[in-house]
């Protein structure tokens, strides 16, 4: 929709998209994986198709590489790809249907008077021009194309937000309600949180979590590989590595472990039901967990590794490790500061507390007393703490957390409005008003899009192209 569109710069790629918008109509191939013509869809908008072949030509243009594709898989960026073609196909859609229009005129105006194609002389030169599409492989019908597009995509919003006159009183409010004078009152909770379990507590919390508890412990041979047991030297000499590159061929070729150890006379050595807690120096094997029964050789900072999992069990932990101890006693703590939170959620929600009780949640009955000035005022509590303080009326409860995640139950106690807005401040509410309301236009004009547009993703065709890069 229009203000996923907008929003697009916030998504996971935001980088890549923008670094794509600072060198401008540069193409790079995708390779073979995405060179096969196939009529399958992968979208629909109403009667609009959005085919295979449209969705490759889209991710050929981004430029991103296939490892880049490949690497973020898990992370939607096929999705994050296809989300932005089809709000492109949206506003190409609604400028067709809104008849918004951009004259050849004004486009050859646009390009004779862009600097960057301007001769010594300050005036339009035919040959920087034609130097900047060849540079850029991108034909004059292409990159006119392109800039009518983003021309009319600019007609668009000033459709949706055109005219638009932010009322004094409004402007006045938003400075008001950031700049307010509040006063709580305060305790940290920390001591209220339970921090010692005894065994029954801990061997009910296994009972009842087994499965979830569970760790994948491997079996494995390795050896380590050092220029001291491969050649009788200390020294990392042109024949370590290129044995080294030798092995490595080895393991590309599927030997067995076994053989190519016997081959260089290493010593493998048999390690069981290895699950790294504190000893970690096998942390490199056990990351390849999850491909057992293969003989791999990795670089391990001044040693190299030459292992093979022989084998995977999803078991419990011993119960006497005090590893594993440590692992229940911490995931007590946490459910019970939830379940303590949520309790106090629920009376505040319920009106259950008064201002009379909050001494009772600090042994000394002390509180603690803040006056916050501005929503921008964040010493003490986080940004998205002090932005709900500021949200909620007087003689409100509430909780909060501060930069290290500390929770704290606050009441507020007082609300002073301020000072009335300067003239220094005006124009910098003036933009923030503004803003907001041209953010609630789009997410109601995102409604009318909605209603008028129904979407539809093939995702058995977006799979099938992920696998090909699997």
């Amino acid at each position: 929709m229009i203000s996923k569109f907008k929003s697009i710069t916030n998504s996971k790629f935001s980088w890549v998209i923008v670094a794509l918008i600072a060198i401008p109509f540069v193409f790079w191939g995708m390779g073979d994986v995405f060179t096969k013509g196939n009529t399958n869809n992968v979208a629909k908008i109403n009667n609009n198709t959005i085919s295979v072949t449209d969705f490759i030509n889209h991710i050929n243009e981004t430029g991103l590489n296939e490892n880049l594709i490949r690497e973020n898989l898990e992370n939607n960026i096929f999705e994050e790809l296809l989300s932005q073609l089809v709000s492109q196909e949206l506003m190409e859609m609604e400028i067709e249907n809104l008849n918004l229009y951009f004259s050849d005129k004004t486009l050859k105006s646009k390009i004779i008077t862009n600097k960057s194609f301007f001769d010594d002389e300050n005036k339009f030169s035919r040959t920087k021009y034609e130097k900047f599409l060849l540079e850029n492989n991108i034909s004059a019908a292409q990159f006119e194309d392109r800039i009518k597009s983003n021309e009319l995509q600019k007609i668009l919003f000033s459709y949706i937000n055109g005219g638009l006159i932010v009322p004094k009183f409004l402007i006045e409010k938003k400075f008001t309600d950031e700049n307010k004078n509040i006063e709580i009152d305060f305790v940290n909770l920390d001591e209220n949180y339970k921090k010692n379990f005894n065994t029954q507590e801990i061997d009910e919390f296994i009972n009842l979590n087994k499965e979830q508890l569970k760790k994948d412990f491997i079996s494995f041979s390795y050896v380590k590989i050092t220029p001291k047991n491969l050649l009788n030297s200390e020294e990392y000499n042109d024949e370590f590595f290129r044995i080294i590159d030798e092995m490595d061929n080895k393991v590309l070729n599927n030997e067995n472990i076994e053989s190519i150890a016997k081959h260089y006379n290493l010593i493998l050595e048999e390690v069981d039901d290895y699950y790294p807690y504190d000893d970690e120096q096998f942390k490199i094997i056990y990351s390849k967990k999850n491909t057992p029964n293969q003989v791999n050789l990795v670089d391990n900072n001044d040693h190299y590794i030459l292992f093979e999992i022989n084998n995977i069990e999803n078991k419990l932990p011993n119960l006497n490790s005090n590893q594993f101890k440590d692992e229940i006693s911490l995931k007590l703590k946490k459910q019970f500061k939830f379940e303590y939170n949520k309790k106090l959620i629920e009376d505040i929600q319920s009106k259950k507390l008064k201002y009379e009780d909050l001494p009772n949640f600090t042994k000394s009955n002390n509180l603690e007393n803040l006056i916050i000035n501005s929503v921008n005022e964040n010493n003490k509590f986080s940004v998205d703490a002090i932005k709900l303080i500021y949200s909620l009326p007087e003689k409100s409860f509430i909780l909060i957390n501060d930069a290290l995640n500390n929770i704290y139950l606050a009441y507020i106690k007082r609300i002073d409005l301020g000072d009335k807005i300067s003239q220094a401040d005006f124009k910098n509410y003036l933009f923030k008003s503004n803003s907001e309301i041209r953010d609630t236009l789009y997410s109601t004009y995102d409604i009318h899009l909605s209603e008028k547009y129904e979407i539809k993703v093939f995702q058995n065709t977006i799979e099938r192209l992920k696998n090909n890069f699997r």
